[in-house]
């Protein structure tokens, strides 16, 4: 699945970065193969002096002026191929060299793109398309809205259109046409698409408008045959957990209430009774889920929920501000605020729920980094003194010069910001 990192900024600090004279490894040739990427589980080393530039689709609109993310970044990595989004074309780039691997990959169906580029690049706070790595099956679905155009007495209608590219190549393998519901082809909002989840058998893919109107529908679409399996209206699946898809049902008014669907046949399992504001939902491990907004009586909460049955495991209220969190897809979520307030950070125990950690911390004498995201027991940020990494189950400091602070990471390859040229680079792990 990709990774939705949030988070990041570097404070103002001047860290050394890549140059782009001599960034990337050589171009591949027929006679030249690049050798096998090296891999650490988790890495926490990257080599500033091999980052190779990843091209403007990967960050634009992303990062504000002081370096901290804005939206979820567009990318998926495969080993160390990337997959970035844009609206109308998914590009796929060899992150050990920045060289993108064939042509872009567009839509086939209808007359052009529904959805404006300007829709997410600019000050929009929505999620920009994300494309979705799907475990097991070996591939990554991109997820297009387009025009049908007209014929005859037949009006014209808006689609999505799914691509499943062969990973980790750039081979489109795959792809389906859905018509949409009224509502996409009558609001005069933009309307984006992006892949949840897959299991190889099934892809999960969220609709929804942007801007004055909170429409949403969730479709389960065949990932052999192209059909809908099922699909509801008013859901903006989030997350899966489990075989629970969880996400808000909005509302005219924008509060909206946290529910969770059966992946099998979309049936409603659980809706909580309370409605919030400006509600985000986040993976919090292989059965939890995490529930940030604020109540109607506009306080903030943050809560753990069992997504399987919408129970609350754990829940706090006080002064959170823009929190995000991220499963280390092992045993650890982390939640974090972001550095416009004061940097906060915390982490819990994915089968407990229990908390193991929180910063800052005034006694030990230890302030709170900004998080830029977590891996396999490895969680990456910056502080004033530049990158960090810490071990997501004590916080203890586990590296103070891996090189950079990456907002997705795998075992390969970090992609983090060149503090210098205020781009996406990607930095192959060394240690």
């Amino acid at each position: 699945m990709v990774v939705a990192a949030c988070g990041g900024g570097d404070f103002g600090i001047e860290h050394p970065g890549p140059s782009r004279g001599g960034a990337g490894a050589a171009a591949p040739t027929a006679d030249r193969p690049l050798p096998p990427a090296r891999s650490y589980d988790p890495p926490v080393h990257f080599n500033p002096d091999a980052a190779a530039p990843l091209p403007d689709e990967a960050s634009e609109g992303a990062f504000n002026l002081g370096g901290d993310l804005r939206k979820p970044l567009p990318v998926a990595l495969v080993g160390t191929v990337a997959y970035i989004a844009a609206t109308d074309h998914l590009l796929v780039v060899e992150t050990r060299t920045g060289q993108q691997l064939g042509a872009p990959i567009r839509p086939e169906s209808g007359s052009g793109v529904a959805y404006a580029p300007s829709g997410w690049a600019g000050d929009n706070p929505a999620e920009p398309p994300l494309p979705a790595a799907v475990d097991g099956s070996g591939r990554v679905y991109a997820a297009f809205i387009v025009d049908i155009p007209g014929s005859g007495t037949t009006p014209g209608h808006r689609s999505v259109e799914l691509v499943g590219i062969e990973a980790p190549g750039a081979r489109p393998v795959w792809r389906a046409t859905v018509p949409l519901e009224q509502w996409a082809s009558q609001t005069y909002d933009a309307v984006t698409a992006a892949p949840v989840w897959s299991d190889g058998r099934t892809v999960l893919v969220r609709v929804s408008s942007l801007g004055n109107s909170p429409d949403a529908t969730t479709y389960a679409i065949d990932a052999t045959s192209g059909k809908i399996r099922w699909k509801q209206d008013d859901f903006a699946a989030r997350v899966v957990a489990g075989d629970t898809a969880v996400g808000e049902v909005p509302s005219a008014s924008f509060p909206a209430k946290v529910s969770g669907l059966s992946l099998p046949d979309g049936g409603v399992r659980w809706t909580n009774t309370e409605s919030a504001h400006n509600v985000s939902i986040f993976p919090g491990g292989p059965s939890l889920v995490v529930a940030y907004g604020q109540t109607l009586g506009s306080q903030n909460f943050l809560s753990l929920l069992d997504a399987a049955t919408g129970t609350v495991k754990d829940s706090g209220s006080g002064s959170y501000n823009g929190i995000t969190c991220q499963y280390d897809g092992a045993s650890v979520t982390v939640c974090h605020q972001s550095s416009f307030s004061r940097p906060w950070a915390a982490a819990f125990d994915t089968t407990t729920g229990d908390w193991l950690w929180t910063l800052p911390d005034n006694d030990a004498n230890r302030v709170a980094p900004t998080i830029t995201s977590a891996w396999h027991g490895a969680v990456y940020g910056t502080t004033q003194s530049g990158p960090v990494i810490l071990d997501a189950r004590t916080g203890a400091d586990r590296a103070t010069a891996p090189g950079a602070a990456p907002f997705i990471v795998n075992g390969n390859v970090g992609l983090a910001l060149d503090p210098n040229e205020s781009d996406l680079w990607a930095f192959p792990a060394d240690g």
